[in-house]
């Protein structure tokens, strides 16, 4: 039986769209990933633009990205950097040096587990693996850990297991019902009046590609699930990971379905 990894990404955004598929052989396992990232406000004056819009035409191995403006909050970019308050010649030297120590903590710590293959009796451990790694890829490229946030947990566990009950995969439910969606219902999101940036990596795996390192791998192989991790605004996370693969994918083979959000609140 020949097996194979599939590579999906999309992102949607209030404000434009990227598309990119990538499809490539193994004769290891069956996985899949996808990302999504939205960037918004939750109040109102914005439009939901479409999710291909013209002149955004996919093909295959390549990604492509419709134009894009951000909203204008307070002053400045929605989703930018807020502006920084001088507190003193020493703030900035000291707020270096806790980044900078941060950073290197988690450079030192190892990620444990990272070949385990989810179980029922596992997943917390696979979930602190995947945080691990995630995490390292950030610091290795000068960002800020990731924290774990609550709400981001129940969305995203919320969020795999609808894709086992379900049988699909995607971003979107057959419902209509968008990673924004999940999120707001949690309670993340505190109100109308706020900006939100919000991102969403998906991912599926069988046999040795059901791993947490062969999933960050996988994630970390595709540009748009590489912006995810990456993303400087985001601060906070949720992962999810149920050990079981959507009945329409795995071909039977015994593996698990991953979901991990992302997030920050603009204020």
């Amino acid at each position: 039986m020949r097996r194979s990894i599939l590579l999906l990404t999309t992102a949607v955004s209030l404000l434009g769209c990227t598309l990119m598929s990538l499809f490539a052989e193994t004769a290891v396992a069956r996985s899949g990933v996808a990302s999504a990232a939205v960037r918004g406000h939750a109040g109102r004056g914005v439009r939901r633009q479409p999710a291909a819009a013209e002149g955004c035409r996919p093909k295959r191995g390549h990604g492509c990205q419709a134009s894009a403006k951000r909203l204008q909050r307070g002053g400045r970019p929605h989703g930018g950097r807020p502006a920084t308050r001088s507190q003193g010649s020493s703030a900035p030297a000291a707020a270096v040096k806790v980044r900078a120590a941060q950073i290197a903590a988690v450079l030192a710590a190892p990620c444990e587990n990272t070949q385990l293959t989810p179980e029922p009796g596992n997943i917390a451990l696979v979930r602190t693996a995947i945080l691990c790694l995630v995490n390292r890829e950030r610091a290795q490229n000068g960002e800020m850990p990731l924290r774990l946030s609550q709400d981001l947990v129940q969305a995203a566990e919320g969020h795999s297991q609808e894709l086992i009950s379900a049988d699909y995969f995607a971003h979107v439910s057959p419902s209509g019902e968008t990673p924004v969606d999940r999120v707001r219902e949690t309670g993340y999101i505190p109100g109308p009046s706020v900006g939100y940036v919000i991102g969403e990596n998906l991912a599926w795996g069988t046999y040795g590609l059901s791993t947490p390192a062969a999933i960050v791998s996988a994630w970390i192989a595709s540009p748009g699930h590489l912006a995810n991790i990456l993303e400087s605004q985001y601060s906070e996370t949720g992962i999810g990971v149920t050990p079981q693969v959507p009945a329409g994918l795995g071909s039977g083979g015994p593996g698990a379905t991953y979901a991990q959000e992302f997030g920050v609140i603009v204020h």
